[in-house]
């Protein structure tokens, strides 16, 4: 653009020869200037370092001035850069200025002041200007080269990578500086060949890794691997290499290239997480062991101390005032002590990751009706008032039958328990879209204050019943909580103070239909009426290897005139009574010092001649888990201990009836 204003710079001591330039830049062109002059290199370079308008566009410099001389000038324009501000054009006073040497110094031309015309003075000028652009940017663009290399540099090293090439023609590698390093060698030392990196390698990762290269390169996939590798000091490292091959027009391997870095800390902290799962695991199938062999230790002793205690209140002569208080005071604190043994094991159960669940279709208004019937006796003896509104009949939802029941069970305890005298207990079943349904047990009680609710689902938090003469272990909402979210439902409260609460499960509803299965028996089977002395003569095998227990069996047959009792103290010797006496029906205990209970129902069930007998467990391994098990092994009753007199009573009747059944059928065949 000929109409653009450039302002020069001419440094030179001679006013004549300042001015000579002056007009020769002005002949030479059209192009428009404006001027600045110095006379010495001192005011030059101020002038400079002190403009306001930027840098010049060109700057004319006499090679001698009185000061210094213009390689000097030069150097301190450059100030240790390649290039100074702007465009330099040397003039020099005689031919013995060497050129190449302004040149590296800085200057972008020179021209003598005996051969310069308008001419040539402009065609310098202009030149200067193209050729510092052009420097210029080559400068910036080694400028950026040098950074994003210092960056990489940064990177590799504390990334701890290094890059590799593999120059597949003529087998060459080539290794960056970081790269050494990260296999513990020194450029000095070790000559990167594929022969000296093979050596590198661990002996039993070698083979896998060059196999790994060669599927790489022939599938022209990149490469992942991670292999170990033991350098000059012995300590084995792990590497991760990632990398890819470049291919000529054929197809065959050029170039193979990538990175490579040290993964030993993660590889060692790898090791000690699973090394810490092992250990987790162990300690959970040890504390497994533990809960297991706990529940049976801490139930055989409550066995005794219930089952006499029933025994000794359903004495004939009863026993007096005083000693029913006492007998009461037993039973209320066993069975309490029961309860807690149940819930810390469940949680602990649970919290070991054991818990088991038998997801099935769940015909929710047989679970109601179950534990309406089980809860109903404690209602009455509390005085509070239960009421189940009525919804359709044929709601099923996806859950365990068995813990379903205990929570609802749960929840309906505590509504009865912390409710007032002559309140009431509401359980309602609502639509929750879009797919589940709500059951909620409402209470009359006190009510929470939201701190309570906070503190909701703490183990062994009570929420300040503690003191208060009601019951309790903090545990029992905890389980809830844990069984409902392993059945993928939700639980939660609403509560007012002084109004009472809200405790609300919420379960997928399902289409599918409930598995059929054995019925149970109605919980108010009645016992068969006894007929003194003309009742016929049962027999009843009891396999038991604690003396305690066999004794409280004893006692409690003592009642029956009907039944007669043989005894066993292990596994063996019960089958062989049983096939000797071919009892009416078995009580076997799970745990036997010989062979389990299990594996004794099996023996007696594959006999034809002992096939027939019903076998009911009496077992401390009361887990749910232990109880279904059980049943499916084959028992015909799971009964757990301590045990209940009354339903031992009940269920050795239905035992009785099933056994006489059973005989009917068979003799009616034989008949045939």
């Amino acid at each position: 653009m000929k109409n653009q204003l450039w302002h020069i710079l001419i440094i030179d001591d001679s006013p004549d020869d300042r001015a000579d330039l002056r007009q020769m830049l002005l002949r030479g062109s059209d192009r428009r200037y404006r001027f600045s002059e110095a006379e010495l290199g001192a005011d030059g370079l101020r002038q400079l370092q002190q403009t306001r308008e930027g840098p010049y566009d060109c700057i004319l410099l006499d090679y001698s001035l009185p000061d210094m001389n213009a390689e000097e000038l030069l150097a301190a324009f450059c100030a240790g850069a390649d290039l100074p501000p702007c465009p330099v054009v040397v003039v020099t006073g005689s031919g013995r200025a060497d050129g190449r040497k302004l040149l590296r110094a800085g200057a972008q031309d020179y021209i003598g002041k005996d051969w310069t015309t308008p001419e040539s003075l402009t065609r310098a000028v202009e030149n200067s200007r193209e050729r510092f652009a052009l420097l210029a940017d080559r400068a910036e663009a080694r400028e950026v080269l040098r950074t994003e290399r210092e960056r990489l540099d940064l990177a590799l090293t504390y990334g701890n990578m290094g890059i590799y090439e593999w120059h597949m023609v003529d087998d060459r590698l080539w290794w960056s500086a970081e790269l050494y390093r990260v296999f513990g060698v020194t450029p000095e030392t070790f000559i990167p060949t594929l022969d000296t990196f093979s050596a590198l390698l661990h002996p039993d990762d070698r083979e896998v890794f060059w196999q790994n290269v060669a599927e790489s390169i022939a599938q022209r996939q990149p490469f992942l691997n991670e292999f170990r590798i033991v350098p000059p000091d012995g300590k084995v490292r792990w590497i991760a290499d990632r990398g890819q091959t470049e291919y000529d027009a054929e197809g065959r391997g050029l170039r193979h290239f990538g990175v490579a870095f040290d993964v030993t800390e993660g590889k060692v902290a790898e090791a000690k997480l699973i090394e810490a799962k092992v250990a987790a695991e162990i300690a959970n199938n040890a504390k497994s062991d533990f809960l297991s062999s706990m529940s049976h230790e801490l139930r055989t002793p409550l066995h005794a101390i219930l089952g006499f205690a029933q025994l000794i209140d359903l004495a004939s002569p009863p026993p007096t005032p005083a000693q029913k208080r006492s007998i009461d005071q037993v039973l209320k604190a066993g069975w309490h002590l029961l309860g807690l043994i149940n819930e810390v094991l469940d949680l602990a159960l649970i919290e070991s990751g054991k818990l088991s669940l038998s997801m099935e279709p769940v015909a929710l208004a047989e679970v109601l009706r179950d534990c309406e019937a089980m809860v109903e006796p404690e209602a009455q003896k509390h005085g509070i008032s239960v009421a189940f509104a009525p919804f359709a009949a044929g709601c099923s939802v996806n859950a365990d039958p068995t813990r379903l029941k205990q929570v609802v069970i749960n929840l309906l305890s505590n509504a009865i328990k912390y409710n007032k005298l002559g309140g009431a207990v509401c359980v309602t079943c609502t639509a929750s879209p879009p797919e589940s349904i709500r059951i909620s047990v409402r209470d009359t009680g006190e009510g929470l204050a939201p701190e309570q609710l906070a503190q909701l689902f703490q183990p062994f938090n009570r929420l300040g019943h503690k003191g208060t003469g009601e019951e309790g272990t903090g545990i029992g909402l905890v389980v809830c909580k844990r069984l409902v979210d392993a059945m993928n439902g939700r639980i939660g409260v609403e509560s007012t103070v002084g109004l009472g609460s809200v405790f609300w499960v919420e379960l997928r509803l399902t289409t599918e239909a409930q598995a059929a299965g054995h019925a149970a028996e109605p919980a108010g089977v009645a016992q068969e009426a006894q007929v003194r002395g003309q009742a016929p003569l049962h027999t009843l095998l009891y396999v038991e290897d604690n003396p305690a227990n066999l004794m409280l069996v004893e006692e409690i047959l003592l009642r029956r005139n009907d039944i007669r009792l043989l005894s066993a103290r292990n596994a063996n010797q019960g089958i062989r009574l049983a096939r000797s006496f071919l009892p009416d029906v078995i009580l076997m205990d799970v745990n036997l010092p010989d062979i389990s209970g299990r594996s004794a129902l099996k023996i007696l069930a594959d006999d034809p001649a002992t096939a027939h007998i019903p076998v009911l467990a009496l077992s401390a391994d009361a887990n749910p888990d232990d109880i279904d098990k059980g049943l499916l092994a084959g028992f015909f009753r799971y009964l757990t201990k301590p045990i209940k007199v009354n339903e031992f009573m009940k269920t050795l009747d239905v035992a009785l009836r099933s056994a006489k059944t059973d005989a009917a059928v068979a003799a009616k065949e034989e008949e045939v």
